[in-house]
């Protein structure tokens, strides 16, 4: 009996992975959405930019119980040529007590550009899960 009681919860841990304890992937990070979260929720995802020629991420964030931290990663290949793209690592982390809703503006443009329009933006939206929810969503 108490084997498979471990069987089931084991084979659950595999069908929820990672995702289901607080641990998600954005899915399509460059189209605006809207995502449930609750305190703890870690979200993560890439975003290519080209900071050998200025352009690079930033947010802004309405919210002080969401913090976002972005790194920017060089050129993947040998050389740091202009125009070889790199990468923005993206962490979005919800702390405890969150109530949302938040809203998370995502730009890609030379900062000393102050008054110009963004190459490109996007927008997280974030509000609180209630109520139960199926263990897939």
């Amino acid at each position: 009996m108490m084997r498979g009681a471990l069987a089931v919860a084991a084979a659950l841990v595999l069908a929820v992975g990672c995702e289901g304890i607080g641990y998600k992937t954005v899915r399509d990070p460059l189209r605006s959405q809207v995502i449930r979260v609750v305190s703890g929720d870690r979200l993560y995802f890439e975003l290519k930019e080209n900071a050998s020629t200025g352009f690079t991420w930033d947010y802004s964030c309405d919210d002080s119980d969401v913090e976002v931290t972005i790194d920017h990663e060089g050129p993947r290949t040998g050389g740091a040529s202009c125009g070889a793209p790199g990468l923005a690592k993206v962490r979005i982390r919800v702390h405890r007590g969150y109530d949302g809703p938040s809203t998370i503006n995502f730009r890609l443009r030379r900062p000393w550009e102050k008054g110009r329009k963004p190459a490109k933006e996007f927008t997280i939206t974030l509000f609180k899960r209630t109520g139960d929810v199926a263990f897939w969503e």
